[in-house]
């Protein structure tokens, strides 16, 4: 195992992606002692760029509760990414050591198929009422603490995905009006079953960097962004959009009435407006 010093520390904390190249040079188990040697904060950034197979060995070392406080410090993307690594009897397991908002937006990320939007998506995207003035709608962008692309998603309080508008437009707008009235059709949504290949070839790209992930009846389930699917893509040979499983459907369906008590809450009320709540308090 490399030596755990001071210098070590600061290259870790410094140059991630270049510390995970030098874990990779190691065995797994002497890259696994080393994680667990460094605080989580240190451990997480160099997790997201160990190369899939290599992060599934050093997973194998890793005790379950070493494991459960390194998930703790990243959102249901990541998790779900790192625990389709693991054996599902381990996933199991380990989704107990999360909050339970996070486990259920993690369960539904992990019962779509590898290698599908649905399995890399962000599950907890910013939701905006179309009764929401612009004002309204600047100010709970300004708090929420979930990534934020340059568009944004109106949606009913059943999570039917009524329009998008731009931020730059957002901003443009008057303070007043609502965003019915501003907000533009939906012509850009991905399915969470299409391929990752076919999503990143989606003509939406050409106008917005982050794209509605809907499901049937046009239901907001989520948000890709290019950067993550460039990411999830980097890892995943492209193949045709692949078929509904069973299996999938089951996972999907079974968790989507908790989904709604737990993530959908990121839906503020149509008056007064809600305020947003954190990604781990959904």
């Amino acid at each position: 195992m490399p030596e755990v010093n001071g210098l070590s520390v600061a290259f870790v904390e410094a140059h991630p992606v270049e510390a995970a190249r030098v874990l990779e040079g190691l065995s797994p188990a002497d890259s696994a002692d080393y994680l667990v040697a460094v605080a989580p904060r240190l451990a997480v950034p160099v997790l997201r760029h160990l190369r899939p197979a290599f992060c599934g060995k050093v997973f194998e070392r890793l005790d379950d509760e070493r494991v459960g406080q390194l998930l703790q410090t990243m959102g249901p993307q990541e998790v779900s990414q790192l625990l389709q690594r693991v054996p599902v009897e381990r996933q199991t397991q380990l989704l107990t050591r999360l909050p339970v908002a996070t486990a259920v937006a993690v369960r539904m990320l992990i019962g779509y198929p590898k290698g599908t939007c649905g399995a890399g998506m962000d599950p907890a995207p910013l939701v905006l009422s179309a009764e929401s003035t612009v004002a309204d709608a600047l100010e709970l962008a300004h708090q929420f603490e979930g990534e934020l692309g340059d568009c944004l998603f109106i949606c009913d309080p059943q999570r039917r995905l009524l329009g998008v508008i731009g931020v730059a437009q957002l901003l443009r707008a008057v303070p007043r009006a609502v965003l019915a009235s501003v907000m533009g059709t939906p012509e850009h949504t991905v399915s969470a079953l299409a391929s990752v290949g076919s999503t990143a070839r989606h003509p939406g790209w050409e106008r917005f960097h982050v794209l509605p992930v809907v499901e049937r009846e046009n239901r907001l389930v989520g948000a890709v962004h290019r950067r993550a699917l460039m990411e999830q893509l980097s890892g995943v040979m492209a193949q045709a959009d692949p078929p509904l499983a069973a299996g999938a459907a089951g996972a999907y369906w079974q968790t989507l009435s908790a989904l709604t008590e737990g993530v959908v809450r990121a839906l503020p009320p149509v008056s007064p407006v809600g305020k947003i709540r954190r990604n781990d308090e959904r």
